[in-house]
């Protein structure tokens, strides 16, 4: 019983604080980034979502739509982004974005 809270410790909360740790860890990299590119392609992934009972039971489908866009760096190096549907919609082909270091998102610049 002396090593009840420990075998607790290790079981629930050290997983979330590892999976926390790794979490900021790729959050905190995302914010150092600084880069310029040219948007070079844009597409969009439609995937159906896991159907329950009662979507089966009524033929409900339902859709869901991941964006991306693919930006090639000053430096050669082309760089896929996931971006929301609004973005999206603003950033066509050739367009030139920057990702200034400590923001999360890129923006337009010309």
């Amino acid at each position: 019983m002396r090593f009840l809270p420990l075998i607790i410790f290790l079981i629930f909360v050290a997983p979330g604080i590892i999976f926390l740790f790794f979490v900021l860890k790729f959050f905190l990299k995302g914010k150092r980034d600084s880069w310029e590119g040219v948007v070079v392609d844009k597409g969009v992934v439609e995937k159906y979502k896991e159907q329950g009972d009662f979507e089966r039971r009524f033929h409900i489908r339902k859709k869901e739509q991941f964006y991306h866009i693919k930006v090639k760096l000053d430096n050669g190096e082309i760089h896929s982004i996931a971006v929301g549907p609004k973005m999206y919609d603003e950033i066509q082909v050739g367009d030139r974005l920057r990702k200034e270091k400590g923001a999360l998102w890129p923006k337009k610049i010309g």
